[in-house]
């Protein structure tokens, strides 16, 4: 099964983005990344398509650094 590993540029934007997709019935489960060299170290892993991921943050002005799709 394919997961999306979403690079964010803050907490601030990664827990809007979170409740974002789970008013659309999307869980996205937030976690802090250690060591990270992007930004503040927090990420959204989601079990869909990046695709569809992005297409509705980008509709509601969200942004991310990186997405990335991932075999579980």
């Amino acid at each position: 099964m394919k997961k999306c590993v979403i690079s964010m540029q803050s907490y601030t934007h990664a827990a809007k983005a979170q409740k974002l997709l789970s008013g659309r019935g999307i869980e996205a489960a937030l976690r802090r990344n250690e060591q990270s060299t992007e930004g503040c170290g927090y990420s959204l892993v989601i079990s869909i398509d990046c695709d569809t991921v992005a297409k509705i943050l980008n509709d509601y002005s969200i942004p991310f650094i990186r997405l990335r799709n991932e075999v579980k």
